[in-house]
């Protein structure tokens, strides 16, 4: 089934999001001590690990496997643009949480030394905002808006 999306959005937020997210999930499970130190990068990496920071990061990378799959079926099986759209206001939602958690875990400091932010900070502030800055372009219409098919179209 193509895509209501326009060209970019899909690539963006049918492809390319839904990669990194499942990559982002594997991450936990290929080096967790390194997954769990690195979100707080000017941080030491404590000798021991917690077992709730253990929990967390393998629920964390559950969530974005989670993410990932819901990302592929509603950008790729919804024919309803009403539903892609109130699916990107949600994400934008969860953009601005993320930043602001991982700024709470940072602090001002780290979080404004941006030549000192590590791959994992470039994930959760740079890769988010950078998605946030265009799904707000895409509700702006600046990528063109989804549009239903035309075979819907003609039922209604």
């Amino acid at each position: 089934m193509p895509t209501i999306l326009p060209t970019w959005p899909h690539i963006l937020f049918g492809v390319l999001e839904p990669i990194s997210l499942a990559l982002g999930s594997f991450f936990p499970l290929y080096d967790l001590p390194g997954f769990i130190s690195g979100q707080t990068p000017t941080i030491p990496a404590p000798e021991t690990l917690h077992a709730s920071s253990v929990a967390l990061a393998y629920q964390l990378g559950n969530v974005y496997s989670l993410m990932a799959l819901v990302g592929v079926g509603v950008c790729h099986a919804t024919t309803e643009p009403r539903v892609l759209r109130n699916y990107l206001i949600g994400l934008a939602i969860g953009d601005i949480g993320h930043v602001y958690a991982t700024y709470l875990g940072m602090g001002w400091d780290a979080f404004t030394d941006v030549a000192a932010w590590n791959a994992l900070t470039w994930g959760n502030v740079g890769v988010t905002t950078f998605l946030f800055i265009n799904r707000l372009a895409y509700f702006t219409g600046v990528f063109g808006y989804a549009k239903a098919p035309k075979a819907a179209a003609k039922r209604e």
